[in-house]
């Protein structure tokens, strides 16, 4: 059992905590440490359009008053999303182009994350949902110390060989993590993401062993399609082997649900349903979602992902992929120094991670301080 000091937070609690000086902390952390909005500046604030929107439309209000207020030339944009990266409307390009920075606050910026989109000028993608997440420690801890944990951590990875992915449920895969040539060992961002709350996705090199398909799973979010959520009813034992599922293992009904979806998917690119392409797991142990994720979880799976209790393997068709299988409490290994343990980022208790910090930011940012994520 664990001790209280382990117990997971209530998200709820957490939106109540907040108010409107903690919103300002979060705005300011996004614009100044960010964005690092210059006087003069022509700034892009997009938000969502549509029946169906992701994001509270009011943060793009919010922010743009605190932009204008740093003397940058801010404009919203609302605009729905669209199908891929390469369907973004003429009027987004264009506005972009025009922009020395871009903040997205809409699944656009999602789709952009793995390619270039026009424009010189900063992108960054923001997994605020809500005010409540801007005003949280997860928008307001300082994006500048957040980041040089990130480089911390990247610099461990690019330097180690191998990995390890486990879960309790019985995944159990291993691969390398190799430079050769234009093979890099990760997956670039193309945009800045706020807060920080992933690395740079790791390629599938080699990875081989046991994969458990449960609970769901759904696209990448670098495509939009229907039905691109899949339930599952009971978990599949998939075999994988040099990063291709060579076999499953389970419920007939379910796997073959399960190919329909991989085939289905992977139509879009024209690549191998059967392949693995790369992978991460959330850093920030300062997510949270309150809600029910099962409403929409491609929606709680915008935010979720930061949490350290989730991992997700980018899979299906040609790089990265358009279908995410889900892990839930990993324990990973990266040249055999634990860096999580059954979802919780033990990185974090690293010295020269600590030191980085504050106390009172290290209250936020250990392994023992997670929230709850609706799962």
């Amino acid at each position: 059992m664990l001790s209280e000091a382990f117990a997971e937070k209530d998200a709820k609690a957490e939106l109540e905590l907040r108010n409107t000086a903690d919103l300002a902390d979060g705005i300011r952390n996004l614009l100044l440490r960010c964005v690092k909005v210059k006087s003069g500046q022509k700034l892009l604030l997009v938000g969502e359009a549509g029946e169906s929107v992701y994001y509270d439309a009011e943060l793009c209000v919010a922010v743009k008053q605190a932009a204008d207020q740093l003397g940058a030339v801010t404009k919203v944009l609302f605009a729905e999303p669209v199908v891929d990266a390469m369907s973004v409307s003429s009027q987004v390009s264009r506005e972009m182009s025009l922009s020395d920075a871009v903040v997205f606050f809409s699944r656009l910026g999602d789709q952009t994350r793995f390619m270039p989109s026009p424009g010189e000028g900063k992108k960054v993608m923001c997994y605020t949902l809500t005010k409540a997440h801007l005003a949280a420690p997860f928008g307001t801890l300082d994006h500048e110390k957040m980041t040089q944990m990130l480089q911390l951590l990247e610099t461990s990875i690019h330097s180690a060989s191998h990995y390890q992915i486990k879960t309790l449920d019985g995944t159990d895969l291993s691969g390398e993590i190799i430079s050769d040539g234009d093979r890099k060992p990760s997956k670039k961002f193309h945009v800045d993401l706020f807060p920080v709350m992933i690395f740079e996705a790791i390629n599938c090199r080699n990875i081989s062993g046991s994969l458990t398909i449960s609970k769901f799973i759904t696209s990448t979010s670098t495509r939009a399609y229907d039905d691109s959520v899949l339930m599952i009813d009971s978990p599949v034992s998939a075999r994988v082997e040099n990063s291709i599922i060579t076999s499953m293992n389970g419920d007939r009904q379910t796997t073959c649900s399960i190919v329909q979806q991989l085939e289905r998917a992977a139509q879009l690119s024209g690549g191998d349903p059967y392949a693995l392409h790369s992978w991460h797991a959330g850093i920030n142990p300062g997510t949270f979602f309150a809600g029910n994720p099962f409403d929409d979880l491609e929606y709680w799976g915008t935010v979720a992902y930061g949490s350290p209790r989730h991992t997700h393997i980018h899979a299906a068709g040609l790089d990265p992929g358009d279908v995410a299988y889900f892990l839930m409490d990993a324990t990973i290994r990266i040249d055999d120094e634990l860096f999580w343990h059954d979802g919780r980022f033990v990185f974090l208790d690293r010295p020269d991670v600590k030191s980085l910090f504050t106390p009172k930011e290290r209250q936020v940012l250990n392994s023992r301080y997670r929230l709850d994520i609706g799962m």
